[in-house]
């Protein structure tokens, strides 16, 4: 099976959940690695992270939920391995427009 590392990010410019990463088809994916980005210096920010399982689309399921991160300041998770499936969907929020960037580090798995 092929493989390949891959960069996603998202700067969030509003406080609806949004997209970071969708698994393509033919594919499992492994997210290595988050950086959640609080690009104010001023004022800390609420970041949520869900995942969407594409063949149940009405679920969300938390990872982090209202999870507080200082000014100027950074939430790296490593070593989860969240896995997702082909459809599936990584998504966040923050708490203030404007203040949040999520990077995702995906190891994609080719299945045919």
């Amino acid at each position: 099976m092929a493989t390949r590392i891959i960069n996603a990010g998202v700067s969030l410019t509003d406080t609806s959940l949004t997209t970071v990463y969708t698994c393509p088809a033919n594919h499992k994916a492994i997210v290595k690695e988050l950086w959640l980005t609080n690009v104010d210096g001023s004022n800390a920010v609420d970041a949520t992270l869900k995942w969407t399982d594409d063949s149940d689309s009405d679920a969300a399921y938390s990872l982090l939920s209202t999870k507080s991160i200082a000014a100027d300041s950074y939430l790296r998770i490593e070593g989860g391995n969240i896995v997702l499936e082909a459809g599936d969907i990584l998504k966040a929020q923050a708490g203030a427009a404007n203040d949040l960037m999520v990077s995702a580090f995906v190891e994609e798995i080719y299945t045919p």
